[in-house]
């Protein structure tokens, strides 16, 4: 039987893992952790046109927030808002050029600095990372 305690101690120990990788992954003077709501929040606008609620609990935030949130990414001319023709109520959030090189470039450079972390490990603790991570892809499909 396996021990409950170790697997809670797993659970956290892999959501403060991608925390701090989410963290240091945007230190620059480009891309600041804010930001990295920022970047999930142009990936979802991007991916499905969301509503403002659908944003807060896509990234576990009050609607609130997410409305300062998005007020931010248009200032910034990330997101542009454009009201639907046939429903003057309905707003949709479309990504601009700006936005799409910002998510680009936050991404990139999320990806490089997980590279660097991955190349300390020993080659048998990446095979031993690759398959674990595998295997948990596979019990969530």
């Amino acid at each position: 039987m396996k021990d409950p305690k170790k697997i809670e101690y797993l659970i956290s120990l892999f959501f403060n893992t991608g925390r701090l990788i989410k963290e240091q992954s945007c230190h620059n003077e480009d891309i600041d952790p804010i930001s990295m709501l920022k970047i999930e929040a142009i990936r979802l606008i991007e991916k499905e046109k969301p509503t403002m609620k659908r944003i807060a609990e896509y990234l576990h935030i009050k609607a609130p927030s997410a409305t300062s949130l998005i007020n931010g990414l248009v200032k910034m001319e990330y997101v542009k808002r454009v009201a639907d023709p046939n429903d003057r109520r309905v707003v949709q959030m479309i990504v601009t050029d700006k936005g799409k090189n910002f998510f680009k470039k936050g991404v990139e450079q999320m990806n490089e600095k997980l590279k660097e972390v991955l190349l300390k490990l020993k080659q048998d603790q990446l095979d031993n990372f690759i398959q674990i991570m595998e295997e948990i892809k596979k019990a969530y499909k």
